[in-house]
């Protein structure tokens, strides 16, 4: 089972689903499985090599050594079973892999969604809340997370002649276009210092972040069919393959502005002296609007994909944290791509601005925020107990030890 496990999210490969269609974003991002190589780590020291020729000599050498059969002289401790609210001491136990399928469970069991009932253009995601005990919980019902209306047609064909001049970046982005492709968490890793042998339990906290953001991504680009740029002019021409799955939101900027928001709202945990700083945030977003960017350059997204994308992102982002420590509550947003504006003879067409979305400089710290138009203000959601999960905990608290 290690193996496939090993694999299952992007830790070890969901990376490979994130290929899916280019992760629609990042499967690249999420090829951090590369990075951890850690459903690979199970192969630590040469151990876990299940070949032909290992399962060979492994008969032999029992064989070989075994001598009579006699009955153990002790039975091993039961290991403890899971009780509710108590530390997962067993997680250490399980590979990587494994406890990887155990997160995404914790959060994915959380998530719904729905088409608006009055808005077919509208589509949220949601939190699910549970209250009680025993065999089922007593209480269950959706709260807001993130909702995404799409654009009018004029929204995307006001924006055409934006992803025309993208085009000309094209020779100086090529090289971060096609690594971004597939190895994205490599860019991440050049702003905090992210190594596999260091920084494990990290790299596992951003892998589940990217399995995340790809299951939330991929239902709403499916609800919102938006159609890619080449489908409006073909003169657009995209220097990669164009993915096969609706445009907004970006998968790119959503798991880029995860990325972002996860790491920085750890190292901020951590208190690290140089990690921790408002100068760090301000990379991580920069680097996240980067790579959101560099997919309007390649002609494969609009501007506003990414606005979405990113806003997805950034509520995601703080949401898995909340999950993760034990908030009290935690923010939903909408993007209100029916506000969103068009060009006019003393206006631009609105191009895509991360500083529109998040503050590093706001006064508390660094936050999401408001535009007033098309992001509207963000409702406070209570966040139940059942919602604190010591499972996120256990990866949260493994990973700000790391930085320690």
């Amino acid at each position: 089972m290690s193996g496939p496990l090993g694999g299952i999210g992007g830790i070890g490969g969901i990376g490979g689903i994130g290929g899916i269609g280019g992760i629609g974003g990042i499967g690249g991002i999420g090829g951090i499985g590369g990075i951890g190589g850690i459903g690979g780590i199970g192969g630590i020291g040469g151990i876990g090599g299940d070949s032909p020729l290992a399962a060979d000599a492994l008969v032999h050498t029992r064989d070989g050594i075994i001598g009579s059969w006699q009955d153990p002289a002790a039975a091993p401790v039961q290991l403890a079973a899971e009780q509710t609210g108590q530390p997962p001491d067993n997680l250490e136990l399980w590979s990587p892999g494994v406890r990887a399928s155990l997160f995404d469970f914790e959060l994915h069991s959380r998530v719904g969604f729905h088409v608006d009932g009055t808005d077919p253009d509208t589509m949220h995601v949601c939190h699910l809340d549970t209250a009680g005990s025993g065999s089922l919980p007593a209480g269950m019902a959706y709260k807001p997370l993130v909702s995404l209306t799409r654009p009018s047609t004029a929204v995307f064909e006001d924006q055409l002649h934006l992803v025309h001049a993208y085009a000309d970046l094209r020779p100086d982005r090529a090289a971060e276009i096609l690594s971004q492709l597939s190895a994205t968490t490599v860019f991440v890793g050049s702003i905090a210092y992210l190594h596999p042998d260091r920084t494990p339990k990290t790299l596992e906290l951003i892998a589940t972040a990217f399995r995340l953001a790809n299951l939330v991504e991929m239902r709403l680009k499916h609800g919102l069919a938006c159609r890619r740029p080449n489908e409006y002019s073909p003169q657009l021409q995209p220097m990669i393959l164009t993915p096969a799955h609706g445009a907004l939101p970006s998968g790119h900027a959503t798991e880029a502005f995860i990325a972002s928001t996860v790491l920085w709202r750890l190292l901020e945990a951590s208190g690290h002296a140089v990690y921790s700083t408002a100068a760090t945030c301000e990379q991580l977003m920069r680097l996240a609007s980067r790579t959101a960017i560099n997919r309007t350059v390649a002609g494969v997204h609009f501007p506003v994909d990414s606005v979405a994308g990113a806003l997805l992102g950034l509520t995601l982002g703080h949401y898995l944290v909340s999950r993760c420590t034990g908030a009290a509550d935690y923010e939903a947003w909408s993007f209100d791509g029916h506000s969103y504006p068009v060009s006019s003879s003393t206006a631009p067409a609105e191009d895509f601005n991360w500083r529109v979305l998040f503050d590093v400089g706001a006064a508390g710290g660094p936050a999401q925020v408001s535009n007033g138009s098309y992001i509207p203000n963000a409702s406070t959601q209570t966040l139940d107990a059942g919602g604190h999960s010591p499972l996120l905990a256990f990866l949260w608290d493994k990973a700000a030890a790391e930085w320690a």
